[in-house]
């Protein structure tokens, strides 16, 4: 095999018509790829010169990278939350000399794909994580792999790993609360998708906060809208439509909220008068809306800041398990929630 410029993983996969993720555990001695493949790859690696990361490492052991891959289906980046976060994180990676590589996928099984891809080239030395699935496949690989990384965001068991977390759930109980005590009785939940932790914390706590206040929940009142405020516009059409429609809503997210208020607009009611609405995030948007919504603020920038420190510190050799932290949202009341309208 000929090759222009150093071989990479990549570059042996395009050669040898396999995935990189093969090419990879191949050369590293996993056991779940046949003998022949793993002389196959190995002969192609010799011939074009490749260098194991373990080898590589002799000379230079630390690349003062830090690797974020986002899975499009999780984070709409086009959000005020993506910007922010970036912005606190980039800056306290920065004042350590560390860098922020960012790359994207188009869902879970392409970014194992890519973690696999930066582990085995040596692009970095840790990653950060976020939107955490209830059982990730990115943990166990990481963990697998002894590689450094903290999330934003846990798993259902919290783990043994380093993460910093906002606590979503119990600013929706809170949420509950607050539009009991204005009087509503009928409330729904607008939910960005399932797969994501903080979303089934959210509604097992919204649930609960019903039952506490004595409310029996609606299953056809709690819906997946999705990341954006068109999805929410459609879902709160579709809620709208019911025999009984709920009087207010609780969103996973400012933009689904948003969605939501347009949708009340466009069917000839006001929201924050003849439906109450709350948020999630206190996006810079959130301030301007019509009415201004009433949400929390997670301090998106803060939150970057603080995962940046936690991983700068597993690298300086704390034990990730004592490195994890959570952070209670902030209320932000403004004019989106108000008592029922009385007919």
């Amino acid at each position: 095999m000929t090759s222009s410029g150093r071989a990479t993983i990549e570059s042996l996969a395009r050669e040898l018509g396999v995935s990189a993720s093969t090419v990879s555990r191949a050369l590293n001695g996993y056991d779940d790829i046949s003998e022949e493949t793993r002389l196959r790859v190995q002969e192609a690696a010799d011939e074009a010169g490749y260098q194991l990361v373990s080898e590589r490492k002799k000379k230079h052991t630390k690349t003062n990278a830090v690797g974020l891959v986002v899975e499009m289906w999780s984070l709409d980046i086009s959000s005020p939350f993506f910007g922010q976060f970036l912005r606190g994180s980039t800056a306290a990676l920065r004042r350590e000399g560390y860098d922020l590589l960012v790359s994207s996928t188009d869902g879970a099984r392409e970014a194992l794909k890519v973690y696999e891809y930066l582990i085995a080239e040596g692009r970095v030395d840790g990653f950060i994580l976020t939107r955490l699935r209830s059982t990730d496949a990115r943990v166990t690989l990481l963990n697998e792999r002894n590689v450094p990384f903290v999330c934003f965001g846990r798993e259902q068991d919290g783990g043994d790993y380093a993460w910093h977390d906002v606590d979503a759930a119990a600013a929706a109980e809170q949420s509950v609360a607050h539009l009991v005590e204005l009087g509503h009785r009928q409330l729904g939940m607008l939910q960005a998708p399932a797969e994501v932790n903080f979303v089934r914390l959210r509604q097992e706590r919204f649930v609960a906060a019903l039952k506490k206040h004595g409310i029996t929940p609606d299953q056809q009142h709690i819906i997946q809208a999705g990341l954006t405020a068109t999805d929410a516009a459609e879902a709160t059409r579709e809620l709208l439509k019911q025999d009984c429609p709920p009087t207010a809503l609780v969103c996973d997210l400012d933009a689904l909220a948003i969605g939501a208020m347009a949708a009340i607009r466009q069917t000839g009611l006001t929201p924050g008068k003849d439906i109450s609405v709350i948020g999630y995030g206190n996006d810079p948007f959130s301030a301007f809306s019509e009415p201004p919504l009433t949400t929390f603020s997670q301090n998106a920038e803060l939150a970057g800041r603080w995962v940046a420190e936690i991983f700068l510190a597993t690298m300086g050799g704390t034990t990730p398990k004592i490195l994890q932290r959570m952070r209670s949202a902030e209320f932000v009341e403004r004019q989106s929630a108000a008592p029922p309208v009385q007919h």
